[in-house]
Formats: structure tokens, C-alpha cells, sequence
């Protein structure tokens, strides 16, 4: 069995690279020219759920776990277009996250993606630059001794 957090996030940047061809898409990435449009995955924090007293009881016990990835498009266009082009971006990615049947398929039930926000940040260079992160909570089932398989 492989890594569910891994597998989520493969899949989550490659539904985030859909969304729009013009971006360009990468993993973990902070510090990219401005000469482009990216779609930014943020493989973000995670928190295990150990108040289950099996968990306390055995190292093994499988556990819930929640994931919180951030999805970044960043941009530049006129300053009257950023806004609604991140935005645009955003509620297609909200859509297509949300009904994706393979990341469905990764969490717990079957439905326990949580959309949890965005934030938008907006500068002027040589044309309006900007950037939209949209975060999102997985809660999936970590089985340990079975991750690295």
C-alpha cells in the first residue's frame, strides 16, 4: 500500500495543472521568476488524530490524519484582470477538487475533502503581479508499518 498523503498530493497538483494550460505547474516551489504564470502545490502540514485509545494502546494502529495542502496560482496581467482571473482559477480549482472522484477516493469515507479558504496578494511591478492560495483539508486513514509499501 503506498503513502495516502503522497498519493493525494500527486493527484492534487496534477487536477490543480488542469485548470488552466497557461500555468505552469510545480511542487513545492517558493522562490520562481516572474516572467510566468505558475500553479504552485504547497504539500502544507499534517496532524494526526491520536485521541483514539487504540492508537495510545499500539505504535501500529492505524490513525486518522488530516492534511492541509495549499494550492498557489500566481499571475500577472492587468491590474484591472488579476483579480478576476485568480479568482476565476480559484472556483474552478474548488470545483474540480471537490468532485474529484479519485481524491474522493483517497480519504477516509469517501467525502472528507474540506475546502478551508483562500488568500489573495496583489503587487505592482512592471505589471500587476498576484497570487491566490487556495487550502484544503484531506482526512484520510494512516496505517503505519504499511506507508513505505
Amino acid at each position: 500500500m503506498a503513502d495516502p498523503r503522497e498519493q493525494i498530493l500527486v493527484r492534487l497538483l496534477a487536477v490543480a495543472k488542469g485548470i488552466d494550460s497557461a500555468f505552469d505547474a510545480k511542487r513545492n516551489e517558493t522562490r520562481l521568476p516572474d516572467t510566468q504564470n505558475y500553479v504552485v502545490l504547497l504539500d502544507g502540514e499534517e496532524v494526526a488524530d491520536t485521541s483514539d485509545p487504540a492508537v495510545r494502546r499500539s505504535a501500529n494502529a492505524a490513525r486518522r490524519v488530516e492534511m492541509t495542502p495549499e494550492v498557489q496560482f500566481r499571475a500577472q496581467a492587468k491590474a484591472e484582470d488579476i483579480g478576476t482571473r485568480l479568482n476565476l482559477c480559484r472556483a474552478r480549482l474548488i470545483d474540480a477538487v471537490m468532485s474529484d472522484a479519485e481524491l474522493l477516493a483517497l480519504t477516509l469515507d469517501g467525502r472528507s475533502i474540506r475546502y478551508e479558504g483562500a488568500r489573495m496578494v496583489a503587487e505592482r511591478g512592471r505589471s500587476m503581479e498576484g497570487g491566490i492560495g487556495i487550502a484544503f483539508t484531506f482526512t484520510y486513514v494512516l496505517r503505519p508499518g504499511q506507508v513505505a509499501g
